[in-house]
């Protein structure tokens, strides 16, 4: 960080510290659902001191396939109303994060610790090691974290019948063996809940985890469409706050209600200081992984080491856009706590909105980033943010002209 960057975060910190501190000692207002709080900026009728970030938990699901080899990976969050959510599908060739180079008590420097995939994360330290390196790559904590093999995938779908699933190519795989059997066939077709979970778990030795990305999102969106509003939910499900740690009860939570797919970009690591070996391994995109938990699991975020988290807020419905927010506000050193997409009027500039000072301490951090920006007094808090920032016109005219 430059020294003049620096002095302005050092700046932004007093600021909130005398502004948004004595607000959090104002009695906390009626806690409402997620898609409540989606439309409280355009209302009227909301009439709270602070606004208090629903519970939308989340939990890693490491999908097993034969020889308990890690298959397939993805992560479920839960929505406030306590059914339904969002399944996010990341790669096992994700590249974990990279260790920066330290200096010892001698002095010494000790070298970088190199990227692994999440795959070869498991098969050396198991489940536990998996979660802690995915939690710090999404910046996300779990309230969950389950290995489920064949059986128990198939027990959780085992609902839905069947599902129909629009695929590009036919699905190869290979046993143990060395034995091919063709699981499903290009177009569209209706398949058993078994053979479903059989293409998530479907691997080839030496082939890019690249080429099932595809059937992945296609199985998944087969899986939702079948879900529809929400599966029947079994009396033996424990619909408790306890019940969500275990990740076979989280996931019939999930299926509760409707739900959502999102797989997130990944690009082939090709810097050989990074991928010295040449491995089928894969970079995820930043601002794409905070944009996507902002929304769909503010509370799941477990904190960036950045000195301030702001409310984001987009009237554009438009995912490019609010990428290209969330990046600028990363480079500036600023974290995105929640994300929302409102239904309030556009305004030409960028509203930032804070307590005090922080507010200009903010547009000076920015630097133009987000375009013409007007500062604000911010009438309703959210809890643990530091200030809320909407997008303007003039920003998204900008991204849109690129």
């Amino acid at each position: 960080m430059t020294t003049f960057r620096a002095k302005r975060v050092r700046a932004l910190r007093i600021a909130i510290a005398s502004g948004v501190a004595a607000a959090l000692i104002l009695p906390i207002g009626v806690a409402m659902a997620w898609n409540q709080l989606l439309d409280s900026r355009s209302s009227t009728s909301v009439a709270a001191d602070l606004i208090t970030i629903p519970d939308t938990p989340a939990a890693l699901v490491a999908a097993l396939g034969e020889g308990g080899q890690l298959s397939h990976l993805f992560v479920a969050t839960l929505d406030a109303s306590g059914v339904g959510g969002t399944i996010v599908l990341l790669p096992i060739g994700a590249a974990t994060e990279t260790a920066a180079a330290e200096t010892d008590d001698a002095g010494d420097s000790t070298d970088p610790q190199m990227p692994q995939r999440l795959a070869d994360v498991y098969a050396t330290d198991g489940l536990g090691g998996l979660a802690n390196e995915v939690q710090g790559l999404l910046d996300v904590s779990f309230v969950a974290v389950g290995a489920l093999g064949r059986a128990e995938l198939v027990g959780i779908l085992s609902p839905l019948g069947g599902v129909d699933v629009l695929l590009d190519r036919d699905v190869v795989t290979v046993a143990v063996d060395g034995t091919p059997t063709k699981l499903a066939t290009a177009g569209e077709v209706s398949y058993t809940v078994d053979r479903v979970v059989d293409i998530l778990l479907a691997r080839r030795a030496n082939e890019k985890e690249s080429v099932r990305f595809a059937w992945h999102r296609e199985v998944w969106n087969g899986i939702v469409k079948r879900v529809g509003a929400g599966l029947d939910i079994a009396p033996e499900v424990d619909t408790t706050p306890a019940g969500l740690v275990d990740a076979t009860n989280f996931m019939r939570r999930v299926l509760g209600g409707a739900v959502q797919v999102w797989q997130l970009s990944a690009s082939p690591v090709l810097d050989q200081t990074l991928n010295p070996k040449r491995l089928d391994m894969y970079s995820l995109d930043r601002p794409e992984v905070v944009m996507v938990f902002a929304s769909i699991a503010p509370s799941a975020l477990s904190g960036a080491d950045l000195p301030v988290a702001v409310l984001l807020d987009s009237p554009f419905n438009d995912p490019v856009v609010s990428r290209a927010a969330v990046a600028a506000l990363l480079k500036a050193g600023i974290g995105v706590g929640a994300m929302r997409e409102i239904s309030a009027r556009e305004s030409e500039s960028t509203v930032i909105e804070a307590d005090g000072d922080a507010a200009a301490a903010l547009a000076a951090l920015l630097d133009g980033s987000l375009g013409p920006v007007e500062t604000k007094e911010w009438p309703a808090k959210v809890v643990g943010l530091d200030a809320a920032i909407t997008l303007g016109a003039d920003f998204v005219a900008s991204v849109r002209n690129k």
